[in-house]
C-alpha cells in the first residue's frame, strides 16, 4: 500500500473516530464538565492530526511530480487527490465547527452572559444539533 493511501486511510479512520466521539458526546448525555473538557481536547488533537496528514498528503503530492510529463493518467490521478483533499479539508471545517459548537454548549452560563457574541456562524445557535452530512 503506497503512502498516500496508508495516510487516506489513517485521515478516514481518525474522522470516522472523531465523529463517533462527537456523536457520543450530542446525544444529551449527562457528563461531567471535566470529562466534556477530555473529550473536547481529545477531539482538538485528532484535529490537528489530521490537518498534519492533510498538509503531508499534500507536500508529498508536489514532490511527486515525475520531471518528464507522463500519460494524462497521472495528471488525471492528481486531480483526483486534489479533489479528495479538498473534500477532506470541508469535512476538517465541518468536523471544527461541531466541536466549536460543542465547545458553546458546555460553556458554563455566567461565562456566556459576560461573552461578547462572535460573528462566527459556528457559534451562533450552539443549540441546534449537530448535523454532519454522511459521506457517500
Amino acid at each position: 500500500m503506497s503512502l498516500s493511501k496508508q495516510s487516506y486511510a489513517v485521515l478516514v479512520s481518525l474522522l470516522c473516530v472523531a465523529i463517533g466521539v462527537m456523536a457520543t458526546v450530542s446525544r444529551g448525555e449527562t457528563q461531567d464538565p471535566a470529562s466534556l473538557d477530555r473529550r473536547i481536547s481529545l477531539l482538538e488533537q485528532r484535529l490537528y492530526t489530521i490537518e498534519s496528514n492533510l498538509n503531508r498528503l499534500q507536500q508529498y503530492v508536489s514532490t511527486q511530480r515525475p520531471a518528464v510529463t507522463a500519460p494524462s493518467t497521472t495528471d488525471r490521478d492528481l486531480i483526483l487527490m486534489r479533489e479528495e483533499i479538498q473534500r477532506l479539508n470541508l469535512r476538517l471545517t465541518e468536523v471544527e465547527c461541531g466541536v466549536i459548537k460543542l465547545d458553546e454548549r458546555t460553556t458554563p452560563a455566567a461565562r456566556k452572559s459576560s461573552a461578547t457574541k462572535s460573528a462566527d456562524p459556528c457559534r451562533l445557535n450552539s443549540d441546534t444539533p449537530l448535523r454532519l452530512p454522511t459521506r457517500p
